[in-house]
């Protein structure tokens, strides 16, 4: 056999073969190749740990199957030991102790107790504890809830209720049948409680109590009571009986008894005249006469005579109206207004004449006296014009469509008069009416393209609205302020700063060779930027000296930043990256040199 140790030293791999030997079925050991990822298969350590007995662990995965006696002890707190199963239970169940059927409660952090809800013949029980049970349904953040809460103790009470069958409907009220066990209900009567019997109709006697009324309704009879009285209307779709209980008959009256004792339907009684007389004969003859009352015809005729100052006979309406028309006949009487252009009379559809037919004209009498409202030829005719407050009389009575020109007078108002006035623009100028007694009114000015006379109403600081014509106070005025603004860059801001309006700003900018600068807030200077001679060219250098360096002075004061050139160690600066003020360069940002460097700035003045 070689040496081993002679052979050199490598690193196995899973496929590499390992010389040995294997117990082969005749028990003797057989020369056998064995790949390394076997061997590793059976040397891996433990494979699985399993607990064949209370007090034996077995660890699997090696040639030896050893067994590991555990420690166990008592628990407490913070204990080592490992624990039995029976420790664990008497553990377990000394910490739980409690009543049957009640619900635990943990009375400390590792504890249970009884809390106060049991159960009991298919029940939940809530137990008073020093105060009456109660059941709280918080709201879901749990700051506030709704609370019902179980009777005193000293009330004695003892009942169940029982929800209804049904959600009910809107409006509708839980109401209890009053039984010790009760079945709750949905009504509709609200809060409403009483008793109440049969047939008798309900009344309120408090706000939410009803009992019953004097009125009984039996379903064929309705009946008050002898202590009610009914005020007001009393409609009946039926008879109403007396005391007796009879309806009456046709004709028959209503009799009281008495106070307590009824009604009695009983016959009408005789009614008529029961006396006849006159003190003039002449005026009334009466027939008939004699003791009453009379129920018969009596006749009662007046004694009529024709209207005269000497007599005191009674008189048709017939005989007085022509006693009137005959004290009138030739009296002038005012019948009314007309248009004299086309006969028609005012406020109707007649007419006193109609020029070219005789349709809806009137009949006229003596006296019939007529005003002209609207001018016109009278009767049509061009040679008797009649102006308006002119006056017609009639002289002779004329059928209807029959009336001429030559039955009437024609009587000119004095001096003729104004016949008809109208205004251009009725708003600045009213004429009520157009003719006759005219009044003309100057209105007031309204507005628009309306004229008028000043309304009333003005005063110091007010004046007249175009829109609506009225009085309107001036609306007040703004206050602005001119002044300078701060330079930026080349421009200087002129600002108009209104104290309640809108500001306004025009910036000022230079030009070629011309600078700006604010002296002020009221004074901006303009000058010429190096007059005549050329522009001058000065360098500044720094060297850093520390690390927090932010800002260099210069030996001259540039226009802005626009007229340096910043180099960091030869390293050309934006201008964006720094500002001037004066002669004064500071870096934005609050941002430092670094230290040790070279800072040169060219300034052009």
């Amino acid at each position: 056999m070689a040496i081993i140790n002679s052979y050199p030293l490598a690193t196995p791999e899973t496929t590499d073969l390992v010389l040995g030997t294997k117990k082969g079925s005749n028990g003797r050991n057989q020369t056998k190749s064995f790949s390394v990822a076997s061997l590793q298969a059976i040397t891996a350590g433990v494979t699985s740990i399993t607990s064949l007995t209370p007090n034996t662990i077995t660890i699997g995965g090696t040639s030896q199957i050893p067994s590991i006696g555990t420690i166990t002890g008592t628990i407490v707190s913070n204990g080592t030991p490992l624990a039995t199963g029976g420790q664990i239970y008497d553990f377990v169940t000394g910490k739980i102790t409690g009543t049957i059927n009640t619900v635990p409660i943990w009375t400390t952090t590792t504890s249970f107790g009884d809390s106060l809800i049991s159960q009991a013949n298919n029940g939940v029980i809530i137990n008073g504890n020093s105060t009456d049970g109660k059941l709280t349904l918080n709201c879901s953040a749990g700051t506030h809830g709704v609370t019902i809460q179980s009777p005193a103790h000293a009330a004695g009470a003892t009942y169940t209720l029982i929800l209804p069958t049904a959600t009910g409907s809107a409006g509708q009220v839980l109401t209890s049948g009053g039984g010790a066990t009760d079945q709750l209900t949905w009504a509709t009567n609200g809060n409403v409680g009483g008793t109440g019997t049969q047939n008798k109709l309900p009344k309120w006697s408090n706000s939410t109590t009803l009992a019953d009324s004097n009125v009984e309704d039996t379903g064929t009879l309705v009946t008050i009571s002898s202590a009610t009285k009914v005020t007001g209307n009393l409609e009946l779709d039926a008879d109403l009986l007396d005391i007796n209980g009879a309806t009456g008959t046709a004709g028959q009256l209503l009799s009281s008894l008495g106070t307590g004792n009824g009604v009695d339907w009983v016959d009408a009684p005789d009614t008529g005249v029961t006396s006849l007389d006159t003190t003039d004969t002449n005026l009334l003859t009466i027939t008939g006469t004699g003791a009453g009352p009379y129920t018969g015809a009596v006749v009662a005729t007046p004694n009529i005579a024709a209207v005269s100052s000497a007599s005191n006979n009674l008189a048709t309406g017939a005989q007085i109206q022509t006693a009137i028309n005959s004290a009138l006949a030739g009296a002038v009487t005012f019948k009314g207004t007309f248009n004299a252009n086309t006969g028609q009379i005012t406020g109707g559809s007649n007419y006193l004449y109609n020029p070219g037919a005789s349709s809806n004209t009137v009949a006229i009498a003596i006296g019939d006296m007529y005003i002209v409202s609207t001018g016109g030829n009278f009767y049509g005719n061009a040679a008797t014009p009649l102006n308006v407050g002119d006056e017609v009389i009639a002289v002779s009575a004329a059928g209807i469509g029959t009336s001429a020109e030559s039955d009437w007078n024609a009587v000119p108002s004095a001096g003729g008069g104004v016949t008809d006035v109208s205004s251009g623009n009725t708003t600045a100028i009213g004429i009520t009416p157009t003719t006759g007694s005219v009044v003309v009114t100057s209105n007031a000015y309204a507005g628009g393209a309306n004229v008028g006379h000043v309304p009333s109403g003005g005063s110091a600081g007010k004046y007249l609205d175009g829109a609506s014509g009225a009085w309107t106070t001036l609306p007040a005025g703004d206050t602005y302020t001119l002044q300078a603004g701060t330079k930026v860059s080349t421009s200087v801001p002129l600002q108009l700063d209104a104290a309640a309006g809108t500001d306004s700003v025009v910036n000022l900018k230079e030009g070629t060779n011309i600078t700006l600068t604010q002296n002020s807030a009221t004074e901006i200077e303009i000058a010429a930027a190096g007059g005549s001679s050329l522009p001058t060219k000065t360098v500044d250098q720094t060297t850093i000296a520390n690390a927090t360096t932010g800002t260099i002075n210069l030996s001259v004061t540039p226009s802005s930043e626009n007229y340096t050139d910043m180099y960091v160690s030869g390293v050309y600066q934006n201008k964006s990256t720094y500002t001037l003020s004066s002669n004064t360069i500071t870096l934005d940002g609050g941002a430092y040199f670094p230290n040790g460097a070279i800072v040169e700035v060219v300034s052009t003045t």
